[in-house]
């Protein structure tokens, strides 16, 4: 047979991409090169030689009645979450704070993937231990992968659906294979698993909520539970990991304990008082104007905003439930959303703090920027009669106003809008034309201070007819109203990660609409916005990610499948004088607390200081 050079090239290629597995590496990266190299000791935004000594007192709003947090039932405390920390569990592999896409191993030493992305496989540490000296195996990779796929919650289901199989290959190495793979999303997914001990699970029941406290493998375990009240976490002073690079300089103090509260304002004067020693400050209004008291004006607490560079996403953004046939019209929507007057609200009751949020990819390169490029009209063009107009024409822009007095002409408009959608006053009500039924909605939120952000919007909708009441319920019942789609509109963020993927099926995908805990609260169901989600998984250059999501993102705003929020330009931490973090700031984190450490020096010039101010000696 004779073959000529386009047969030899594409045989070379196929081979590369589907015969030849990669090489060995200490890291896993979407986009490019690790920042990195293999033999690193340490990341920049860290204090390798931090001393771990000391405390962190903190606080948490609710209560907590389930250590399980792998399941859907119950709720957990604080240091015992799947998205952000869990004190006591390992990942595979561990994301770094200044790289948009980069995992670097944690309980794995090494990863190959496939030059397809059907697979990849991990190698462990064989130093990696349980707390209680029992070596950390591959078995217990697969354990934990078998049960989060068939009796995790329903978000770890979905997480891991797209992984067809997992075998071991080794003692130390697992391999997991996956299907429709275009990129290294499946394998990074897999990469952030917690890994569980099979020997602890294998004899209780996994999809049981449990106050028993778990065995770990990480830097902490728990010391003490009061259920709904406290947990306190101690530092493992043998924890095996202690100097491998990812954990060098990180998690140094002694205890971290969380002292649970049913109300914002205790906590603030709990913090004032000093029964805890930091917390992040969520309200703008007492940031301006409640920390003026001894401490703060004698320099011993310090007020601190800390500017990364992380994406927001829809930040404070308003759901309407579609569900409710009512808010099916796209006028509905926007009708609302023009009688929100945010620039009123942030002068009134949030000081000027924060700047308004005008897109789903708020903060980040992703976000909608003037009209569509090429890129994007090429991607839209296909989907031209299923979406609004305005998608290829005009940049979306929330409604503006001067923020004094009420938005006369944008309700003009809004009472245009709602009319044109078969809606109209009868006796100062907004009615049904052909129903007579009156227009009503109810908000469900979960925090008193809410209900302020909610109260201007109330206000400028009974200029138009509409009657809103607040329901403002306690933790446990919001979490459960929510996750069972019982409202009709609430107030959701929608936290973004510098490379958006696969939750974004979670956040808006049809497929999540109508399952149970789902993060699609709104019920969206649009198959432009699904194929558009499906392309930004695809996605294989920062490139192609950012004109995907930029369409994406013009679909979700001009359908106003929610109405845009707000967010601060950094993170309000107040916190005692007794602290130091490290001088290189992460790009996309803050760093607090775990690369924060304890200084015994400034602890004894605060206990000073105070003493001196509570007995008049510092006026």
């Amino acid at each position: 047979m004779r073959y000529t050079s386009t047969t030899i090239l594409l045989f070379t290629l196929f081979c590369a991409n589907y015969t030849f597995a990669s090489e060995w590496h200490h890291g896993l990266s979407f986009f490019g090169d690790l920042k990195y190299p293999s033999g690193f000791q340490h990341f920049d935004y860290v204090n390798p030689d931090a001393p771990k000594v000391g405390e962190i007192k903190m606080s948490a709003l609710g209560n907590f009645d389930n250590l399980n947090f792998f399941i859907r039932k119950g709720n957990e405390p604080v240091g015992m979450n799947y998205d952000t920390n869990a004190l006591i569990y390992e990942r595979l592999m561990f994301k770094a704070d200044d790289e948009p896409a980069s995992q670097y191993g944690w309980l794995a030493e090494s990863v190959r993937l496939a030059q397809d992305y059907s697979w990849a496989e991990f190698r462990l540490r064989p130093e990696a231990r349980w707390h209680d000296g029992v070596p950390i195996t591959a078995k217990d990779v697969l354990y934990t992968y078998e049960r989060l796929k068939d009796e995790g919650s329903p978000v770890l289901r979905l997480e891991f659906s797209n992984a067809l199989k997992a075998e071991i290959t080794g003692p130390l190495q697992i391999k997991f294979y996956f299907q429709r793979a275009t990129s290294p999303e499946e394998a990074q997914t897999v990469a952030n698993m917690y890994v569980l001990p099979e020997h602890y699970w294998e004899t209780r029941t996994f999809n049981e909520t449990s106050l028993d406290i778990p065995l770990g493998s990480g830097p902490y375990r728990i010391a003490e539970i009061e259920p709904g009240r406290k947990i306190i976490y101690q530092r493992v002073t043998d924890y095996w990991g202690r100097d491998i690079p990812v954990m060098k300089g990180r998690h140094n103090f002694d205890r971290v304990s969380y002292d649970y509260f049913s109300d914002e304002s205790v906590i603030h004067e709990a913090h004032k008082s000093r029964v805890i020693d930091s917390r992040l400050e969520g309200v703008a209004k007492r940031w301006a104007t409640e920390y003026d008291f001894p401490g703060h004006r004698h320099g011993y607490f310090i007020k601190d905003l800390i500017v990364t560079e992380r994406p927001f996403g829809m930040a404070w953004g308003l759901i309407l439930n579609l569900r409710d046939p009512k808010f099916d019209d796209v006028r509905i929507r926007e009708a609302i959303g023009l009688a929100y007057n945010f620039e009123w609200s942030n002068r009134v009751l949030n000081h000027g703090f924060y700047d308004r949020v005008d897109s789903f990819f708020e903060n980040s390169d992703l976000a909608q920027e003037g009209l569509p490029s090429d890129r994007e009209l090429e991607l839209l063009e296909p989907f031209r009669a299923q979406v609004p107009p305005r998608v290829f024409t005009e940049t979306y822009v929330p409604a503006r106003t001067t923020g004094r007095g009420y938005a006369r002409e944008n309700l003009l408009r809004a009472a245009k809008l709602l009319e044109e959608a078969g809606y109209e006053i009868e006796d100062g009500k907004l009615v049904d034309a052909k129903s007579r039924e009156p227009f009503t909605i109810e908000f469900m939120t979960v925090s008193i201070y809410l209900e302020r952000f909610l109260m201007p919007l109330i206000a400028s909708l009974e200029r138009l007819g509409i009657e809103s009441t607040i329901r403002t319920v306690e933790v446990s019942q919001y979490i459960n109203r929510l996750g069972k789609f019982d409202f009709e509109a609430t107030l959701r963020n929608y936290s973004q990660t510098t490379v958006p993927g696969r939750e974004l099926r979670n956040y808006w995908g049809s497929r999540a609409a109508d399952r149970p805990y789902s993060r699609n609260s709104a019920g969206i169901k649009d198959p432009v916005v699904d194929a558009l989600i499906e392309k930004m998984i695809a996605s294989r250059s920062r490139g192609e990610l950012k004109a995907v999501a930029r369409a994406l993102d013009r679909v979700l705003l001009w359908n106003f499948y929610a109405i845009p929020g707000f967010f601060p330009p950094g993170y309000r931490y107040g916190y005692w004088d007794k602290f130091e973090r490290p001088k290189i700031q992460a790009r996309f984190r803050s760093g607090y607390y775990d690369t924060w450490w304890y200084s015994e020096e400034k602890a004894k010039k605060l206990e000073e200081g105070m003493k001196r101010v509570n007995s008049g000696g510092e006026s």
